[in-house]
């Protein structure tokens, strides 16, 4: 199983093009792992794309991802779905004016989301244009790969954990609103957990800290984090959806995590391989 981190940053890209506080400016200067685009995931395997942040073609073109068969979305927030015109260039022949339908795979309650959120955006793809070919369905399997999409739903609306695996070896996606973390049996004894919206020490840019945040509820602590990992056995954790106002830099993360036990931060384009 091979996968990739297309985009590791959260709400706002990292350099924030409006900013110039040092972690933008830094990211400006260093570019490469220190910049960071919105939060996607690509499955090599099987050329799947999950997320389609506003930014989702020049994270594939700086990636090198030169196809797309599948394509998911784990909820209906902006950060996750703006860039979902992808699929015209993929899946729609303008000059022909014919469509080649990309497999769209996602939870019932997610593509209802999406609609009303985007204004049946998902089907004037699917019957208009006819670049999309909607399944609805929390499972599908692909060859020896197999995908569970599990709905942790909390206050915040619907939101899709992926549980991918291949025989022995598997991999849970949870991008976004993971908190509270519903317990499901099929997390035990993951390989990899990459999870989002986590806080390192709790300090934001500004220097206010998380305890004062309006969204200090939606987020886990490190200490929560490594429970999470107790609890399911999972075998290491990897770190995503790391925000601008963090304020915290790739090689602040990278020297962090040597202190930790088995949970590291990720960075655009890093490689996951089992």
């Amino acid at each position: 199983m091979k996968l990739k981190i297309v985009g590791s940053g959260g709400m706002f890209l990292i350099p924030n093009p409006f900013c110039k506080c040092p972690l933008c400016e830094e990211a400006r200067i260093k570019r490469g792992r220190y910049e960071r685009l919105g939060p996607s995931l690509y499955i090599e395997d099987i050329n799947m794309l999950i997320d389609t942040p506003e930014d989702i073609s020049v994270a594939c073109d700086k990636q090198g991802i030169t196809s797309i068969k599948y394509l998911s979305i784990s909820h209906k927030d902006p950060d996750h779905t703006r860039g979902m015109r992808i699929v015209e260039p993929l899946g729609y022949d303008c000059i022909a004016d014919k469509g080649t339908p990309i497999q769209f795979i996602a939870l019932p309650e997610v593509i209802d989301d999406i609609n009303a959120w985007n204004g049946d955006g998902l089907n004037y793809y699917e019957n208009i244009l006819k670049c999309i070919s909607i399944n609805k369905t929390d499972y599908i399997k692909i060859g020896t790969l197999e995908i569970h999409l599990v709905n942790n739903k909390t206050h915040r609306g619907n939101m899709t954990f992926y549980v991918i695996s291949d025989g022995s070896k598997k991999v849970i996606y949870a991008c976004c609103d993971v908190k509270p973390f519903v317990p499901n049996e099929l997390y035990f004894d993951a390989d990899i957990l990459i999870i989002g919206l986590v806080s390192d020490n709790g300090i934001l840019k500004d220097g206010s800290t998380l305890d004062m945040a309006p969204f200090k509820d939606d987020m886990f602590t490190l200490n929560e984090i490594m429970e999470i990992k107790r609890t399911y056995r999972i075998k290491s954790i990897i770190v995503t959806h790391i925000d601008e106002y963090w304020g915290k830099s790739y090689a602040y993360y990278q020297d962090f995590e040597k202190t930790l036990d088995n949970i590291s931060f990720a960075y655009d384009g890093m490689e996951i391989v089992l």
